[in-house]
Order: structure tokens, then C-alpha cells, then sequence
């Protein structure tokens, strides 16, 4: 048994390196900051074999890898290695990512006599890109372990009719050296994959093809950040933003695969880093994440396992949201120690001695801050959690002092020529101050109405007068006490520049004094 093990290794050791032995990532911009908060937890899964096990992918609500089937281990254990290849396997998924029921074999008739995977699939396209082992020559297709003679290529399937039908075979496929290990990005228009083509770093090098006008443009090398004088494999795009890979190269003291991540944009990566939490002394590769980021699987050689390599589940946690909250003076920018807010889930807190308050949010939810100080416009802001991602969330709230007789110009109130009829832009700014006084319950305010001096005094103070009961009992309505509101129009008589009557003046100019105002009147409790 164990020299039928050591025998499956060596399979499974030629594949993942035969591309070797051929010829010749505020909140942070991008999602580099994805593993910040997040505790990493490990699980073994129910899919492995005695052999090798690996390339997990996601396809849809399904998790698809290469394995062996149970009569070929059987052949591998007795002794056998010909006609013995990796098929596609197929295991469903929860919504969560998580692994349901058994396994099946897909892709029967298309990787027939090939070793077949890792695949990525595109949801945009409902494409998928297959790794297939590419014989060129069939008197030798049974020397598979004669390394310089297989290469591998990248052919593209898609469902017709319910069955798996070939679309193309990557323009850059080539009989003398190989394309494998695809990922496409969601959109589809970006493909990665894992070549030793001539002028390359060394050994397997990460390259990209763009599509335009539904051709595949040439492969461009991903360059030095990424790829180095040893091998790169099994890269994994995330999000369009962040690549995935494995390397034997970065780590110079260290010849095993290791997972990396780099964030891209555009032709620029950043530095990779290296997936420490998932790396050991021996290989580790191929991860991938579900699309809810809670859920992962990589494969590992790590001792312990059922087999050579086996695929993990990996646990993300991602740890919790926390607010940073800042109450400061609008005027001097000064912060407002002992500050009180209250928030929409119930919780009321007093800032620290420099204005800030802290506190701990639930994931997916929906808060609104309000600010309560006396002697202050206090104000509201609002925030959720949705699709953010964990760590700090900074805020502030700007509160302006107040003092009886105060007044404040409302921007954007809008009305028809000799009309006052409340319009639709009118009523966004209207909301604004029925806010502002459901926020301060103890204020009574003048709603002032303005208007310029063209026309006469006595037409432009009735107008001013039905303009702003107008915009009173908008504001009535929407839940305002009455007794805590009253309309006054001023017409002509409280311009603020010189364009009385008379004296010329711009559209401008007139405008300034068509204003509507705000005063406090009392803010007793």
C-alpha cells in the first residue's frame, strides 16, 4: 500500500509541476485590507480521497475538483499507472458555500484520456475554462510521466441543452509548451492562466489575455512582481480585484508551493503577500472564496490529512464593526467633549474628552446618529454596514451653536412666478427642517419668507406671507406641531445688498434677497 501511495504522489507531482519541467491587494483602496479583523479557521471536508485531491473551484452553487475515481486508485494501488487520469469531480453547495451530499463526475466525454482541471467559470458568460492534459502525439499518450513530451492547454465549454459543449480552445494553446490553470474574471473579459511559453520569468509564470470585440488579445506576462525564477500556479481572481496564486519562488528559503494574494489595478500589483495562516512546510494551494467571503478551500499536502493533497475548507471570520464617532463644533472644528448621541437600536453615549464615541455594529444594519446638546443644532447622520467591510468606521457629526434670534437661510426653495405652491425641489429642503426640528424638540421657530424688491410693497409682503404659510403647513403636515412653528413674509423689507427700488441690480443680485429663513424663537424645555 505504501508503494502504491508514493506512486500516487508522484502522479499527482507531475501534473501540478509538468508546466515547470517543460521547455521554454479609510477603508483601503481595492480589497487589500480583506484579511484584516479576520480570524482563519481551518476544516477538512468529506470529499477527499487516499489520492490526490485538488483545483477546487466554484461554479455556480456547486464546487467542482480533480480526483481520481475509486477504480483508478484501486489500479494505482495494485501497481497500475497507465490510463489512469485526474477526472472532474462536482460537489454541491448551501448558499453559504458550504459542502451538501455526495460527489459526481462531470465532463465524462470531454476529458475522456486527458487529465482534466482546475476549471473557472464565468457567471456573466456561464462559461467554463477546463485544464485539460494535451497529447500531441498518440503513440506516446501512455508516457505520461515523460514530462517534456505533455503539455497542457485551455479549452472553453459551455451548456447547450442541459450538456457541456465545446466552444473554443484558447488561440494560444501551443504543441510546445502549455496553458493552464485558468481564472476569468466576472465579466469575462480577463483571462489569467499559468504558461512556461518562451520569455518568461522562469519556470511557470502567470499571464493574462484581454478580450475585445470577442478575441482573445496576446499574453502579457504579469512581470517581476508576481512571477519569479520559480513556479506561479493556480492563480484565483477575486472580486476583479485581488489575485490569488501559489509560488515555489518568492520564499527563497523554501522550494514548497505557498499561497500569496496581490490587489490589482489595471497593470499594477502590489507586493504579494504571503496567506501565512494557510501555508506550511509543505505544498499549499489553490485557494479560492466563496462570493459571500465567509467560506474558502484550498488545498494542502499538510500532515494529517486523508490522502497526498487535500482540499480544506477554510473559515473566514471576519471579526467585527466598530464606529468612531466625532461630535465637533461646525464653526472652530473643535471637538465637543461629553457630547450625547443617541442612536436608532437604542443605545445613547457621551463622547470621550476629545469628542469621540465608540461602539461595536452588527453586520448588515442600519443606524442613524443624533446628536443631542443643548445650545446646538443638533444633527443626524446615517450609516449601515451593508456591503462594508469589517473593521472601523469613522463618522462625524457637525453641530453648529445656537442662540435665541438666530437665523439660518434655507438654499433651494424654489416657487412659480406669483405662485406658492410648495414644489418638488422645495420640499427636499423643507424635509431638511422638519428634521432639524425633530431633532430639537424644544425649539420654536419663524419661518421667513423673502422676496426682492421688484413689484410693489404691499403685492411682494402678501406674497412673501402665503409663501411661507405655505411652507409651514408642509411642514405641519409632515408631524411639526403647529405652536411650534409660525409663517411670516417680509416681502421687500429686510434686503440683504443694495438693490432697493430703483437701483439697478443682476438676476443675481435679486436673487440674494429671494430667500427663505429660518429664526429660532425659544428653545425652552
Amino acid at each position: 500500500m505504501k508503494k502504491s501511495i508514493l506512486k500516487t504522489r508522484k502522479m499527482k507531482k507531475v501534473f501540478l509541476l509538468l508546466l515547470a519541467a517543460l521547455p521554454f491587494f479609510g477603508f483601503a483602496q481595492n480589497d487589500c485590507d480583506f484579511f484584516d479583523h479576520t480570524t482563519i479557521q481551518i476544516e477538512k471536508t468529506n470529499i477527499n480521497t487516499s489520492a490526490s485531491d485538488f483545483g477546487p473551484s466554484f461554479v455556480e452553487n456547486e464546487l467542482w475538483y480533480s480526483a481520481f475515481t475509486d477504480e483508478e486508485i484501486s489500479k494505482l494501488s495494485a501497481g497500475e499507472s497507465k490510463d489512469i487520469f485526474y477526472n472532474l469531480f462536482v460537489t454541491a453547495l448551501n448558499l453559504n458555500g458550504d459542502l451538501q451530499g455526495g460527489k459526481k463526475t462531470e465532463l465524462e466525454e470531454i476529458s475522456s484520456d486527458y487529465h482534466a482541471g482546475p476549471v473557472s467559470y464565468c457567471p456573466a458568460t456561464k462559461e467554463l475554462f477546463v485544464t485539460l492534459s494535451n497529447y500531441d502525439n498518440p503513440e506516446i499518450k501512455n508516457k505520461l510521466y515523460r514530462k517534456a513530451n505533455v503539455h497542457l492547454k485551455t479549452i472553453v465549454v459551455k451548456k447547450v441543452n442541459g450538456t457541456w459543449s465545446l466552444v473554443e480552445e484558447l488561440p494560444f494553446n501551443d504543441a510546445t509548451y502549455s496553458v493552464g490553470h485558468p481564472a476569468i474574471t466576472a465579466g469575462g473579459k480577463v483571462l489569467y492562466f499559468v504558461s512556461d511559453m518562451p520569455g518568461g520569468q522562469g519556470g511557470t509564470d502567470i499571464y493574462k489575455s484581454v478580450k475585445e470585440n470577442g478575441v482573445w488579445g496576446e499574453p502579457v506576462n504579469l512581470g517581476a512582481t508576481i512571477n519569479t525564477s520559480g513556479n506561479e500556479m493556480f492563480p484565483y481572481v477575486y472580486q476583479n480585484e485581488m489575485l490569488f496564486f501559489a509560488s515555489s519562488g518568492i520564499n527563497a528559503s523554501k522550494d514548497d508551493l505557498d499561497i500569496y494574494y496581490s490587489c490589482f489595478s489595471g497593470n499594477s500589483y502590489t507586493t504579494p503577500v504571503a496567506l501565512n495562516e494557510l501555508n506550511t512546510n509543505l505544498d499549499d494551494f489553490g485557494l479560492v472564496i466563496h462570493k459571500d467571503a465567509k467560506v474558502g478551500y484550498f488545498v494542502s499536502k499538510k500532515d494529517g490529512g486523508q490522502g497526498d493533497d487535500d482540499i480544506y475548507k477554510v473559515i473566514l471570520d471576519k471579526g467585527e464593526y466598530k464606529l468612531e464617532l466625532l461630535v465637533r463644533d461646525k464653526k472652530t472644528q473643535e471637538p465637543i467633549p461629553s457630547a450625547a448621541v443617541s442612536f436608532s437600536d437604542g443605545e445613547k453615549l457621551a463622547a470621550n474628552a476629545v469628542g469621540i464615541i465608540t461602539r461595536a455594529l452588527d453586520y448588515e444594519t442600519k443606524y442613524t446618529a443624533t446628536s443631542e446638546l443643548e445650545g446646538y443644532m443638533n444633527e443626524s447622520i446615517s450609516f449601515s454596514t451593508a456591503g462594508e467591510e469589517y473593521g472601523i468606521m469613522k463618522l462625524i457629526i457637525n453641530v453648529e451653536k445656537v442662540e435665541v434670534g438666530q437665523k439660518f437661510v434655507m438654499e433651494n426653495i424654489f416657487y412659480d412666478f406669483d405662485k406658492w405652491d410648495i414644489l418638488p425641489a422645495s420640499e427636499i429642503e423643507l424635509d431638511k427642517l422638519v428634521k432639524v426640528m425633530e431633532d430639537n424638540p424644544s425649539w420654536k421657530v419663524e419661518l421667513g419668507s423673502h422676496t426682492d424688491s421688484r413689484g410693489s410693497d404691499a403685492y411682494n409682503e402678501k406674497l412673501s406671507q402665503k409663501r411661507s404659510e405655505s411652507a409651514v403647513g408642509y411642514i405641519v403636515s409632515k408631524g411639526i406641531s403647529r405652536d411650534r412653528i409660525i409663517a411670516k413674509g417680509y416681502g421687500e423689507t429686510q434686503l440683504v445688498n443694495q438693490c432697493d427700488d430703483g437701483v439697478p441690480c443682476s438676476d443675481e443680485e435679486h436673487q440674494m434677497n429671494r430667500r427663505t429663513e429660518f429664526k429660532i424663537l425659544g428653545m425652552d424645555k
